[in-house]
């Protein structure tokens, strides 16, 4: 349990220092690129250097545009009261488009979730959205991993189930959405763990 505690307070680092996580791992990348072009190609430090950064400085740009980009996506969406999520529906017939998950973004309502599919990182839209009457939020929550992420390009989302008044719906999202998600449209007063594992 401790180590799994410790993958989340990690996930939830990174997540809040964006810009000093990518200059920690390309300071690790780079020493690498370094020692790298050190053993197999020349033996001047000056040369492997400068390998190493013109080899790995295209990769540092486009973490930080993706990194830019996520963030002005994920702050367009906090001022409107909505979040990043993936749905799916785990009773769909084996093979329906139904059981894969879908991203969108989520809007929720005092018992009510409106999703609205969504496509890339910022989130174009794409489709109708729908309103699911949310009758029950259940309160267990499970790390997507493995085979269950397939269709999923997020990491360190959780998943939940909401009872609708038609099926069962299961979403995923980041810890602190499903947060938002149970104060405001779980139905009563759902309590739900908190927890990263």
């Amino acid at each position: 349990m401790d180590r799994v505690a410790g993958s989340y307070r990690g996930q939830m680092w990174v997540r809040k220092h964006p810009y000093l996580a990518l200059a920690i791992g390309y300071l690790l990348v780079f020493a690498f690129t370094t020692c790298v072009w050190l053993i197999v190609g020349s033996n001047d430090l000056a040369d492997s250097l400068s390998k190493a950064f013109m080899s790995t400085l295209i990769y540092v740009l486009l973490a930080l545009f993706q990194i830019k980009n996520l963030r002005k996506t994920q702050k367009r969406l906090d001022e409107a009261g909505q979040f990043r999520t993936f749905i799916r529906n785990p009773d769909s017939l084996p093979g329906s488009l139904s059981g894969i998950w879908n991203q969108g973004i989520a809007t929720p309502a005092p018992g009510s979730l409106r999703f609205q599919p969504a496509v890339y990182d910022n989130l174009e839209l794409s489709g109708r959205s729908t309103e699911l009457n949310v009758v029950e939020v259940l309160p267990e929550r499970r790390k997507v991993t493995g085979k269950d992420r397939k269709y999923m390009p997020a990491h360190g989302f959780r998943a939940i189930t909401l009872m609708t008044e038609t099926n069962k719906i299961e979403l995923a999202a980041s810890p602190e959405s499903l947060d938002k998600l149970i104060e405001i449209a779980g139905p009563g007063s759902i309590q739900a763990p908190r927890m990263g594992g």
